[in-house]
């Protein structure tokens, strides 16, 4: 849907730094998708490090940078995880891929304003 995208498998390039990198990704991204499955949650690592980043910044600038995709997880799984969390209007996955892009589309590119017309 033509919205710009930094996805370290693709912005990543041989010897760059990691943290370095993924943290200048997570500063100047204008939203952060966070894909809440099983695994995202078990995940004490990266996911966390970056959770934990994105979150903060979100706290910083008082803005929606958070966009929570929940992928086969429960309410009280995302509570667990960040008693916050929950209250985040997230997208379904089991909706379907199509309508997953059209809501997150939505929310990074929110329609332009038809001024003038009733």
């Amino acid at each position: 849907m033509r919205c710009p995208v930094w996805y370290d498998e693709y912005s990543l390039k041989v010897g760059a730094s990691l943290r370095a990198s993924i943290e200048k990704g997570l500063k100047e991204s204008k939203k952060c998708v966070l894909v809440l499955s099983p695994n995202f949650l078990s995940n004490s690592g990266w996911t966390k490090t970056e959770f934990d980043s994105v979150f903060t910044r979100q706290i910083l600038e008082g803005s929606d940078v958070v966009l929570p995709v929940w992928c086969g997880v429960t309410k009280r799984q995302i509570y667990e995880y960040s008693p916050s969390l929950p209250d985040r209007v997230a997208v379904q996955w089991e909706e379907g891929i199509e309508e997953v892009l059209r809501k997150l589309h939505r929310a990074i590119e929110p329609p332009i304003a038809n001024y003038g017309r009733v």
